[in-house]
């Protein structure tokens, strides 16, 4: 599972060009617009807090999301997107879909079909050593 999620990485990385998978992915988490917390964001990216922190900075940086402090829990910040922030997911989008990877995501490849079956199969069964 984890060789196949990697050559898949690769593959997005790779249609994506400069841009990296885990931007892709927050800004995948974002695009709906209503904010959503860093922890949200660190389980559709998997990357740890400092990771995931160093991340957003360097997407705000080049203007793609932006935080908010939550105006119900102070303490939560939220992640928007910016426009330009849209257009980028908007534009990754096109280049994996123009890759072909996009088939994988439809979940009606006989590949998508098969991960899905592991991954059911993982959370089902208790691990044997």
């Amino acid at each position: 599972m984890r060789r196949a999620s990697q050559e898949l990485d690769r593959a997005i990385a790779t249609s994506l060009g400069e841009n990296s998978v885990a931007r892709w992915h927050v800004l995948a988490a974002v695009v709906d617009g209503v904010g959503h917390p860093m922890s949200h964001l660190a389980e559709a990216t998997l990357l740890t807090g400092a990771n995931l922190t160093r991340l957003i900075d360097g997407m705000i940086a080049d203007n793609l999301v932006h935080r908010k402090v939550d105006d119900t829990d102070r303490r939560r910040v939220l992640v928007f997107p910016t426009r330009r922030g849209q257009l980028a997911y908007q534009a990754m989008n096109r280049a994996v879909g123009a890759s072909g990877l996009d088939v994988l995501a439809t979940g009606h490849g006989r590949l998508a079909k098969s991960l899905a079956a592991m991954v059911d199969q993982l959370h089902t069964e208790p691990a044997t050593t």
